[in-house]
């Protein structure tokens, strides 16, 4: 046995084997990931998927170059009704203040709770979007 310092593509695997992992016992699970596509380059995306009757976004990033589009909120809007249509029941996710919990309460998500400080700094928010 060895315990080896792991890289992006193991990453994936092991996210993967989770996801084959839980289907035998979550049959609403699916993959809620898309991205946007401008000039040939990937300018926003949203990495999410369901758990049981909630989808829990993993990342949400659109490229410096491409912000102030309202890419954030198309993505999210497209996971919701994605994940309505499925009759999920709510999203959650978390942020940390340097990113956007300002943009998530605009748009209609509840914060549940904030970790003050999570490190340095920064605090953690978590929300959710009953839906």
């Amino acid at each position: 046995m060895e315990i080896k310092k792991s890289s992006e593509q193991v990453n994936e695997k092991v996210h993967q084997m989770l996801q084959e992992y839980n289907a035998q016992f979550m049959e609403d699970s699916g993959d809620y990931s898309f991205y946007i596509e401008e000039d040939g380059q990937i300018a926003a995306g949203i990495v999410a998927s369901a758990v049981f009757d909630t989808v829990e976004i993993d990342y949400l990033c659109v490229a410096e170059a491409y912000r102030g589009r309202g890419y954030g909120e198309q993505l999210l809007n497209k996971v919701e009704k994605e994940a309505a249509a499925k009759q999920i029941k709510r999203i959650i996710l978390n942020t940390y203040s340097f990113q956007a919990p300002a943009f998530y309460k605009k748009i209609g998500y509840k914060q549940l709770f904030k970790n003050t400080p999570a490190f340095k700094d920064y605090d953690q928010y978590y929300f959710i979007k009953e839906l």
